[in-house]
């Protein structure tokens, strides 16, 4: 299961080159509902902004790169 860090790092991964809604919810996997859930979410705390498509901010960049490193350290075994 997928927790909700998870798909909001699907989607800003998506819109890195923009991405229209129908694109995001296919490559996401996610409900209509869902998409609208987050989308809204993303764009109120600046990680995505829309212009024809939604496009990845220099902020969501940032929370894409924190992302990764915390996903290299869960992964990582001693």
């Amino acid at each position: 299961m997928r927790s909700s860090f998870d798909i909001i790092a699907e989607i800003l991964k998506t819109s890195k080159n923009g991405a229209k809604k129908t694109r995001i919810m296919y490559s996401c996997g996610l409900s209509y509902r869902f998409v609208q859930k987050y989308l809204g979410i993303l764009l109120e705390t600046g990680l995505l902004r829309i212009g024809s498509s939604y496009y990845t901010t220099d902020k969501g960049m940032g929370f894409l790169s924190k992302y990764q490193t915390l996903e290299l350290l869960m992964n990582t075994r001693n």
